[in-house]
């Protein structure tokens, strides 16, 4: 399916983009698995079946990166690994902390939390779940050896200790406010199991307790699950499930209307109308904050009146009117206003094309601004409101491993992507991002502050709420003041729906949470 002609001529309208250089990369890969499920390809088939009564098939905008929930820090395949395995506790629609492999919590001081385990669980290898993986798995993730990209998310944790098999005690270094919402985003794995087979078996192989058991994972081409009858909380809706990644978004249209595909996620606002013929369009507010974010270390970024400039050269609100039909929020800082930590005090820097051209026009650096197939078409909107200022800005597109190895090793002059803030919580995105420790692990643009740095120790260890929002007001106008970020805009989450899915409710943090889903008849 192609855009409308309505679409084509607003999108021209937009933004000068003659001379950008695409390039895109993909590929197929080995199987992982034992390859039998529905929708695994040989010989390089990709093409997935229609569904039956009981398969449903997700489509997402790119394919997963591995199967161990310790060794990833990407929202499609946190989509596909949370039906495989599970938390000690979840989230809901308000991103409140809900029950999941934990019953119930508390907390006995400031620095101690006790968690009462859920019995009578067990791993689909039949390893029953206790005390003893939950120990394992905090660990995993912090153990420096195993070099976890999600380790900064429990960096508060001191120690777990086991008080029986269905309790456990974390221990935090500081007061840890953040701590149940980074419980939430990471999963338990069986201790025994993982230790048997090591990490490369286990990711080929996962274990969890979810309500999917892992089938086959055919990379660019389909992850197979089967529904997992032994369930705790009941046997699934539908007995297979299978993510299929298809970048491109009028595939995944033309997917979801010919019936091969039940639920396509990331939907452009200016494709909803065009859906029909048993489909609809469902969407939620979105967590997720779009950025352009410049590596301070290379030129022409490494000069901070160039990076205000490209702040000055973004017309933020006609990208949410051309590209998002409204179905989006303008950012003038990396937060929206309902996280936490988002400041009514930070302005930002306001559009102003004619300053813009003053500085960039005097640039002489091509730029390279790195994209996946998911963030192409912002990307290219972007470079060209650049160019319009008088920046050679081209776009380089990259599979989506290619992109992260990219951007953490520090090798992007400046790179177009989101960050999911599915905790709520200004942390994980000032942590991660401006917080000179995660440099360790992740540079992206190299950006460090001393005063910053203090900040956001001090708002990662204070419990009371309305000190931690001074202390990221005051965090939000030094990473603006910076400014090594264009923020850029914070989209609704749309997805295209058949009308066969019944039972299923769209989530905020892009989750798919489809162990209740029933299919009717289209």
């Amino acid at each position: 399916m192609k855009n409308s002609r309505h679409s084509q001529m607003r999108w021209l309208a937009l933004v000068p983009l003659a001379g950008l250089v695409l390039t895109a990369c993909s590929g197929g890969g080995d199987t992982y698995g034992d390859g039998d499920g529905d929708g695994a390809a040989d010989g390089g088939d990709s093409t997935a079946p229609a569904a039956s009564s009981s398969q449903l098939v997700i489509a997402q905008s790119s394919d997963i990166l591995t199967m161990d929930p310790h060794m990833h820090r990407n929202r499609p395949t946190q989509n596909v690994i949370h039906t495989v395995f599970e938390s000690l506790v979840n989230q809901d629609t308000d991103l409140k902390p809900v029950p999941e492999l934990a019953t119930e919590w508390e907390q006995v001081d400031d620095l101690t939390w006790r968690f009462h385990l859920r019995e009578g669980v067990t791993f689909h290898n039949g390893e029953a779940f206790d005390a003893e993986d939950v120990k394992f798995s905090i660990e995993r993730i912090l153990d420096p050896e195993q070099a976890s990209p999600r380790a900064s998310m429990l960096a508060v944790i001191d120690s777990v200790e086991v008080e029986d098999e269905h309790t456990v005690l974390i221990t935090t270094t500081d007061p840890a406010p953040t701590l149940l919402s980074g419980l939430a985003v990471n999963e338990i794995v069986p201790s025994e199991y993982t230790a048997e087979v090591g990490d490369e078996e286990f990711a080929a192989a996962p274990v969890g307790t979810g309500p999917f058991t892992f089938d086959s994972w055919s990379p660019n081409e389909a992850v197979n699950l089967s529904a997992n009858e032994d369930y705790w909380d009941g046997a699934p809706g539908v007995g297979t499930l299978i993510f299929r990644p298809i970048p491109e978004v009028s595939s995944r249209m033309a997917a979801l209307q010919s019936g091969d595909v039940q639920i396509a996620a990331e939907i452009p606002p200016d494709l909803t109308g065009e859906l029909g013929g048993g489909t609809e369009a469902v969407s939620v507010p979105g967590t997720r904050v779009f950025f352009l974010a410049m590596n301070v270390t290379k030129a022409p970024f490494d000069q901070k009146d160039v990076r205000v400039a490209a702040n000055q050269a973004v017309d933020k609100q006609t990208l949410v009117d051309a590209l998002y039909e409204g179905r989006a929020r303008v950012l003038n800082q990396p937060a929206f206003p309902e996280m936490i930590g988002y400041s009514d005090d930070v302005q930002g820097i306001d559009f102003d094309a004619e300053a813009a051209a003053q500085v960039l026009g005097s640039t002489t650096e091509t730029v390279q601004i790195d994209s996946t197939e998911a963030t192409r078409t912002l990307a290219e909107a972007v470079a060209g409101q650049l160019q319009a200022a008088g920046l050679n800005a081209e776009v380089n597109v990259l599979e989506d491993q290619a992109f992260t190895d990219q951007v953490e090793s520090g090798a992007s002059t400046a790179y177009l992507s989101s960050w999911g803030v599915a905790e709520g919580d200004a942390d994980v995105i000032m942590a991660r991002h401006f917080w000179s420790p995660s440099r360790e692990d992740a540079f992206y643009t190299g950006y460090t502050n001393d005063e910053l740095d203090v900040l956001i120790s001090d708002a990662r260890s204070t419990v009371d709420q309305a000190e931690r929002e001074d202390l990221y007001a005051q965090a939000m106008q030094i990473v603006m003041d910076d400014v090594p970020w264009v923020p850029l805009l914070n989209p609704e989450e749309i997805y295209g729906v058949s009308t066969q899915v019944q039972g299923w409710e769209p989530s905020p943090i892009g989750r798919f949470n489809v162990a209740d889903v029933t299919l009717g008849s289209r």
